[in-house]
Parts: structure tokens; sequence; C-alpha cells
């Protein structure tokens, strides 16, 4: 009687796999140990991270900055919607309108940290 076996797994090559992945594997591990000894949401290690922010700024400088940042990116996406058509422009626009609403609310949180301090 013949038996069907599947095929086995293609092999990856090691040039096939990133650079950094036994440094995300180790990383993961280590977040899973510690997740399991301590019961607490560890959070990502400083040497993943694109931007580390200085303990030394305040709430409301971050609620400022962020809001720099919102409208760079609220500029950024209207100049870029003004020079597309159709579904394109409609997409271009639509990221335009939730960075505004998102540049509302922390405007918003703003004038009530300074309702707050006053």
């Amino acid at each position: 009687m013949k038996r069907s076996v599947p095929d086995p797994p293609p092999e990856t090559s090691p040039k096939d796999k990133p650079a950094d992945e036994p440094l995300r594997d180790r990383s993961a591990l280590y977040r899973a140990i510690d997740f399991y000894l301590t019961g607490e949401q560890p959070t990502a290690p400083d040497e993943l991270r694109f931007y580390n922010v200085s303990k030394d700024v305040s709430f409301e400088d971050a609620q400022l900055y962020v809001a720099d940042l919102l409208r760079c990116a609220s500029v950024t996406a209207y100049q870029c919607g003004d020079h597309l058509k159709g579904a394109d422009r409609a997409m271009v626009f639509s990221i335009w309108h939730l960075l505004e609403i998102a540049k509302a609310m922390v405007d918003r949180s703003i004038e009530c940290l300074g309702m707050k301090q006053g």
C-alpha cells in the first residue's frame, strides 16, 4: 500500500533572511520570558526604537510638538492631494481630514491643560 507523503516545506537559504532576524528573535524571547516571570507587559527595548524622547520633556511641550508634527503632515497631505485626481486624490484628502481631526484634539488638550494651570 502506498501512502501519500506531503512535500516537506521549502528550504530557505540564509541569504533570504534579514540580518537582524536573530536580534528580533532574541528580543522577542526576552520579552516573553519577562512577561512570564513578572506578569507585566514589557516595553519595547530602546535599541528597536527609531526615536527616543528625553525624560525631561514635559507633557505640554510634547503636546505642542505633536501639534506641530500634525500641522506639517496636514500641509504635506493637502499639497500632495492638490496634484492628484480621482480615487488617489480622495484618499489623500481623507488622510488630510484625519490629520486635521487629530490636530484639533491635540489643540483642545493643550487648551484644557492651560485652563487647569490658570
